[in-house]
């Protein structure tokens, strides 16, 4: 029960990303550029709340794919995993945090996609920020998002080569949306899969998986967090 409350709580942090995702009223993909030393492909959607949201993918973002045969991802049904093995990568998940810049941790809504394949190694990564945090970008110091990237694509999660990823239906709307945005289309594959890092969740819990939380403590920052909110609207 309280893991199904925790995502609820958090997706509603996420609720304008979700929106930018899957009702876009523009979406444009500008020429590719270097963006704090990395030469990135930035996508950009708008919606018609005025909030823009990006996308950044690294300009040989294709090119990281053409090992597998499908161009699809798999899915984690994290059920069907031993408890140690799921262990084992939420705790790799949490590790990668010692990785991020200061100037990115200060930032509110950096995400990270990381694109794994099934022996564990990151092989590449979409960062999904606002466009607030895209501004900053620029005024890093030299190399700090090209140096991220870099060390993110070197690691790897063992554990990983205990999953059966599992072929995402089409006809599911989980399966859908996630096909439909890391593929633009419908399709099968299980060489590879997506892990979804939300910074919102760590800002809050100190975990990217905070269901794994004693309750007390997870009702502790849960309420943190809402009076933190109260007062910010007050202040507003």
């Amino acid at each position: 029960m309280k893991k199904i409350v925790l995502t609820l709580f958090v997706c509603l942090s996420c609720v304008m990303l979700a929106n930018a995702r899957w009702n876009p009223s523009v979406v444009d993909t500008l020429p590719k550029r270097v963006i704090s030393g990395l030469e990135v492909i930035p996508i950009k959607k708008a919606f018609e709340s005025g909030e823009v949201l990006w996308r950044l993918r690294v300009s040989d973002f294709k090119e990281c794919f053409q090992r597998f045969e499908s161009k699809y991802p798999g899915g984690i049904n994290y059920n069907l995993n031993s408890d140690e093995v799921n262990k084992a990568i939420y705790d790799w998940e949490d590790q990668l945090w010692e990785i991020f810049p200061p100037e990115i941790k200060a930032l509110e809504g950096f995400n990270l996609k990381l694109f794994v394949d099934k022996n564990g190694q990151v092989f590449t990564v979409e960062f999904s920020i606002p466009d607030e945090a895209f501004q900053k970008l620029d005024g890093f110091p030299k190399n700090t998002l090209k140096n991220f990237y870099h060390k993110l694509i070197k690691e790897k999660c063992e554990a990983f080569k205990e999953v059966d990823l599992q072929v995402l239906d089409p006809d599911s709307e989980g399966g859908r949306r996630i096909l439909l945005e890391v593929c633009g289309s419908f399709g099968s594959g299980n060489e590879y899969t997506t892990i979804f890092l939300n910074k919102t969740c760590y800002d809050m819990f100190s975990t990217f998986s905070p269901w794994r939380l004693p309750k007390d403590e997870f009702n502790r920052l849960i309420k943190k967090n809402e009076a933190e909110m109260n007062s910010q609207k007050q202040e507003e």
